[in-house]
């Protein structure tokens, strides 16, 4: 049995007339009536009652029948879906987010992206760069927005964002005082830092400039994700230095001052597997090309 054998027994049954259903089907009304006989034979019951004035339906045609749209609605939505697939238009996106990159830039490219695309379903798991970097080559997840550096040759990946550093430190901490600060002022400080497994770089040109100042502050306290970081500044634990898009966060008890001198912006990056060739995957990074335009 095959789904015109569906479609030719659906035409006879909703025109009652060998005739009419073999001109809708473009077929020899003695070809559609050899059809019917070989899907009865193949089903071992009679699907119609025919006479030579009128056919209907039997108890098992009417059966049948209902069966038989099911299958050909089923068999329509899986065509459509598969040619809405081919296009990205359907479908499920896990997306790694690095929580600094989870700001206004980010949300507009995604609400975009929603109404673009709002077949497709979006998984965003708030995850550091080394534990989306595992889990891209795992395959457990499809993107990832992240720091560099990637470091493997099966990724591809794409700049995004840049976000200035700022210092962000507890309210009535002596350095909230001050109206300018030098690198100096940080010798001796207490930092809130992520946990060394996590940093991925992150404080390298932060620390750098200290000691070229002959300052060096000291780690106090370490946290395993950004917000418990921000909680720990704001309760007094330490300073740290942060990305600018973290002042759009209001926390009370936080206070942000901009650093001696500017450091190197801080990249975002997006970054897939080569060899993914996921329409939806290539729908989602135009977005953001979109963005850069």
């Amino acid at each position: 049995m095959e789904l015109r054998h569906l479609r030719y027994f659906t035409a006879v049954a909703d025109t009652l007339n060998f005739h009419r259903a073999a001109e809708i089907l473009h077929l020899a009304q003695p070809a559609l009536s050899s059809q019917i006989k070989s899907l009865e034979d193949e089903l071992g019951v009679q699907l119609f009652h025919r006479t030579t004035r009128s056919v209907s339906l039997t108890h098992a045609g009417r059966v049948f029948l209902a069966e038989a749209r099911t299958v050909l609605a089923s068999a329509t939505q899986a065509e459509n879906r598969a040619r809405n697939a081919q296009h990205g238009l359907v479908g499920h996106l896990r997306v790694g987010v690095l929580a600094p990159a989870a700001n206004a830039w980010l949300a507009r490219i995604l609400r975009g992206f929603h109404q673009t695309y709002p077949g497709v379903q979006l998984s965003l798991f708030d995850l550091t760069s080394p534990d989306q970097i595992t889990r891209l080559r795992s395959g457990e997840l499809d993107v990832g927005l992240l720091r560099p550096p990637v470091g493997y040759a099966d990724f591809e990946s794409m700049l995004v964002d840049e976000s200035g550093q700022v210092l962000a430190m507890p309210a009535g901490h002596r350095l909230a005082k001050l109206k300018t600060l030098r690198w100096q002022d940080f010798d001796g400080e207490g930092l809130v830092m992520m946990d060394p497994r996590v940093q991925h770089g992150y404080y390298d040109t932060f620390l750098a400039a200290c000691a070229k100042a002959g300052a060096a502050p000291r780690p106090v306290q370490y946290a395993h994700d950004i917000q418990i970081k921000m909680w720990l500044i704001s309760a007094g634990f330490g300073i740290a230095p942060v990305t600018d898009t973290l002042r759009q966060v209001k926390r009370p008890g936080l206070v942000f001052r901009a650093l001696p001198s500017t450091l190197p912006r801080v990249p975002t990056v997006l970054v897939w597997r080569k060899k993914d060739d996921s329409p939806v995957l290539a729908n989602f990074r135009a977005a953001f090309k979109e963005l850069q335009r």
